[in-house]
């Protein structure tokens, strides 16, 4: 784990574990330490999610009106992990040391570049 950095507190198991694993493996800036930790709390809080889930679908009817919550949650956590995807995305993006990718001798290094070799190509195929 990194020197000096204190575990936050209320982390539930499943973001303990991930706040842990991070550390060891990813060197952040002060910044990116707090969207990390805004991850594993929503990492705990799809856990929650997900038990209240199994705990309610045992014997659903999607006619009656429990669907509706059930519905809510569905969304609630379908929100949840797409906050956790970007938070993710950016903690990643915001490693110390690294930066934005740069080009190769060879060629670009975005969907662009790729693009306009494929087009090239193409263009060479049709003689």
């Amino acid at each position: 784990m990194a020197e000096g950095v204190e575990e936050p507190a209320g982390l539930g198991e499943r973001g303990r574990r991930m706040w842990r694993e991070s550390l060891a493996i990813w060197s952040l800036t002060p910044a990116h330490l707090v969207l990390l930790e805004e991850a594993c709390r929503i990492a705990d809080r799809l856990d929650l999610l997900n038990s209240i889930l199994r705990a309610s679908t045992g014997g659903v009817n999607p006619n009656i009106e429990q669907f509706g919550d059930i519905s809510g949650l569905l969304a609630e956590s379908r929100q949840q992990s797409s906050a956790l995807k970007l938070l993710l995305a950016e903690i990643r993006q915001g490693q110390t040391g690294s930066g934005p990718a740069k080009p190769e001798p060879s060629g670009g290094v975005g969907v662009h570049d790729l693009t306009k070799r494929i087009a090239e190509r193409r263009r060479q195929a049709e003689g």
